[in-house]
């Protein structure tokens, strides 16, 4: 047995003791191993009852006639097959054991490997691998796989699963005796081992359960903090969310008070009055530039005077001061609120060349240097060029003989003005 071998265990928890009935899962083993363990545990007597008794048998083959090797076969594919067989198998040891060996005392998986190392006998072997395969724990219980291999390979001379193992000798019914004197001297020695290391064990177990124990306290303590500090924030929180509506709730007071209503007003009418000023002036504009060109038709006139002979008859002579014919292209400009909305921002040269851009096109829309092209996506829209990044918006309305002059934009903002336009209703 080795050295320590229960204090080998990495501060997990030993295994819980064994039921005191002995209940063993038989069905998690192999065929091989559960049919060894049986021939091992049983007599022959006993495995023919157990046959008979749950009405096992091979097709073409009677019962009386199997080997006890093929019927511990037959009983371990049955226990496999229907776990709950395994209850006839667990009485038939009863009955032959009493009870359960070591049932009351936790052993790892360590001490079930020195268990097993103390079966010196037969016997001992066969109650060892009982108790071992009765464990609750499944790791536990793995430990009895080896040597369970190990007895297939001597009884069975065969490899696990490999077939149908020859008949090895049996015990006989009186081999059953009491272990030498020596035997269980040794056993008793060895279960005392078992026993200190197990309580060795469970001295480690309770350090590792109250350091633990500590470690879950101070978790406990740091997780009340966090929950303290996360009422505060919220708190916090709270009093910052009714902080803003209060403000908003002031502010919205405030804009539908009188004073701000007022205010409001004035800055419309003054808009208004912007806009009104804007078209005053574009109409000074044009009369300015008609004086021109007035003053330039006169002076071509008197120059032409001049240079005629004195008999031309009086009627030849056009009266001074009389308007010049309107010529067919000419249409009335409208000037529009979004267009003097527009002209916020741009100085006053962009605005100049604005004006006499639409005025260009008042007097012909036709006109080769206005450059009037289409505004795709919007029909009846049209732009023309005011500077390098800069473009004036119109639409012709053909029906009241006049152009609506629409906005002056950058020319990166054309689409945009056109999806605008078409969300408009």
């Amino acid at each position: 047995m080795a050295e320590g071998g229960a204090t080998r265990t990495t501060g997990k928890r030993p295994s819980a003791s064994a039921g005191p009935e002995g209940d063993a899962p038989l069905q998690e083993l192999s065929r091989d191993r559960l049919s060894v363990f049986l021939y091992l545990a049983l007599l022959p007597e006993e495995t023919r009852q157990l046959v008979k008794e749950l009405g096992l048998g091979v097709p073409g083959f009677r019962s009386e006639v199997l080997g006890d090797a093929e019927r511990c076969d037959l009983l371990a594919d049955e226990i496999r097959g229907s776990p709950e067989a395994r209850g006839s198998v667990l009485g038939a040891l009863r009955s032959a054991f009493s009870s359960l060996p070591l049932a009351s005392i936790r052993i790892s998986a360590r001490a079930a490997q020195d268990l097993l190392e103390l079966g010196g006998t037969e016997h001992g072997l066969t109650l060892a691998l009982w108790r071992v395969l009765a464990d609750p724990s499944a790791r536990v219980r793995a430990v009895a796989g080896p040597v369970l291999d190990q007895l297939v390979a001597e009884y069975y001379q065969s490899q696990p699963d490999a077939g149908v193992p020859r008949e090895p000798p049996r015990a006989q019914p009186g081999d059953r005796a009491v272990a030498p004197e020596k035997e269980l001297a040794q056993l008793r020695e060895d279960l005392v081992q078992v026993q200190a290391e197990l309580e060795e064990a469970r001295r480690r177990f309770e350090r590792e359960r109250e350091k633990l124990q500590q470690q879950l306290r101070e978790a406990r303590a740091q997780q009340a903090r966090a929950d303290e500090e996360g009422a505060r924030a919220r708190e916090a929180a709270d009093e910052a969310q009714q902080a803003l509506a209060r403000t908003d709730a002031a502010l919205t007071a405030l804009r539908t008070s009188e004073p701000a209503v007022e205010a409001q007003r004035a800055r419309s009418l003054a808009k208004d009055l912007e806009g009104q000023l804007a078209s005053v002036q574009a109409r000074l504009e044009r009369e300015r530039e008609r004086v021109r060109e007035v003053q330039v038709a006169l002076d071509q006139a008197r120059a032409a005077q001049a240079s005629a002979p004195a008999a031309l008859p009086a009627a030849q002579v056009e009266e001074p001061g009389e308007p010049e014919e309107v010529p067919t292209t000419w249409l009335m400009p409208i000037f529009t609120r979004e267009f003097y909305d527009s002209l916020q921002g741009w100085d006053r040269r962009i605005q100049r060349a604005a004006f006499k851009q639409a005025s260009l096109l008042a007097q012909d829309h036709r006109h080769p240097s206005l450059r009037a092209i289409p505004l795709e996506g919007l029909p009846g829209y049209y732009r023309v060029r005011v500077a390098t990044d800069v473009r004036l918006l119109y639409r012709r309305r053909d029906k009241q003989n006049d152009i609506e002059v629409l906005s002056l934009i950058d020319r990166e903002d054309l689409d945009r003005y056109v999806k605008q336009a078409k969300s408009r209703p």
